[in-house]
């Protein structure tokens, strides 16, 4: 992997005035030194030696782009692709946006997640000893299931065959935490995918979505979080989650 997409367009409207004049991935989630989300991302691509990003902007774009250029415009190489749809539209439009960029050495991150370093060194490591190229989601098998999971379903070859927030939990294998490797035929057909589900003008789906027409056609396989750290944040609830998940990241060993 030498290249990141990451999806920061959304309006983060759950969270109420917590992100009324930023976008939820600059929630402050280590007040001493005011390491947000995105921080914590970046962090765990620039040590992987991940240095190319590629950022879809949206809501609030100045501002993240005025992070960027302050606290790591030294350090990674930065491209930004605006979503100037991103009130009207789903993250299914911020993917298709930045399909130009997406090669076999390309990881996709949703912007809203905190994870445990430990996570990514993982996907880094099972790429590299593959003897036969292999595409990847990061699932937590670890936690109890609810509704609103974004849950995966694996055959007895354990691919990945579905994904959708509306798959039986006991049925499941676990939750989607927001970090995507496809290569090869399971890239091309997901940028097919995504490029069809434009023209059909489904914009009101998600990326997930655009994958999940095409899982039965295509090996993608679980990577597991093995119960390392990880959240999404939607809800101040999962903010304050994600600020003790970032005390406790910041003192685990790696």
């Amino acid at each position: 992997m030498k290249k990141a997409i990451i999806l920061a367009a959304g309006l983060g409207k759950r969270l109420g005035n917590l992100t009324k004049d930023i976008p939820k991935c600059l929630l402050v989630v280590e007040p001493e030194s005011r390491k947000t989300l995105l921080d914590f991302s970046l962090s765990a691509l620039s040590d992987n030696g991940i240095n190319e990003i590629i950022i879809v902007t949206g809501f609030a774009k100045e501002v993240l782009e005025n992070h960027i250029s302050k606290n790591w415009s030294r350090k990674l190489s930065i491209q930004y692709i605006f979503n100037d749809k991103f009130s009207d539209f789903n993250n299914i439009y911020s993917a298709y946006l930045a399909k130009g960029f997406w090669d076999d050495e390309t990881v996709l991150l949703n912007s809203d997640i905190i994870f445990h370093p430990d996570i990514f060194n993982a996907l880094k490591d099972v790429i590299a000893n593959d003897t036969k190229p292999k595409s990847y989601l990061i699932i937590d098998d670890t936690k109890k299931l609810i509704a609103e999971d974004m849950k995966v379903k694996i055959n007895e070859k354990r691919e990945i065959k579905e994904i959708n927030k509306k798959l039986d939990c006991s049925a499941s294998l676990g939750e989607y935490i927001g970090i995507t490797y496809l290569r090869g035929v399971e890239r091309v057909k997901f940028l097919e995918s995504l490029e069809k589900n434009i023209k059909d003008k489904n914009l009101d789906l998600y990326y997930e979505d655009a994958l999940n027409c095409i899982l039965k056609d295509i090996s993608v396989f679980p990577l597991s979080t093995s119960g390392k750290l990880w959240t999404e944040v939607d809800t101040e609830e999962d903010y304050n989650i994600a600020k003790e998940m970032a005390k406790k990241i910041k003192t685990v060993p790696v």
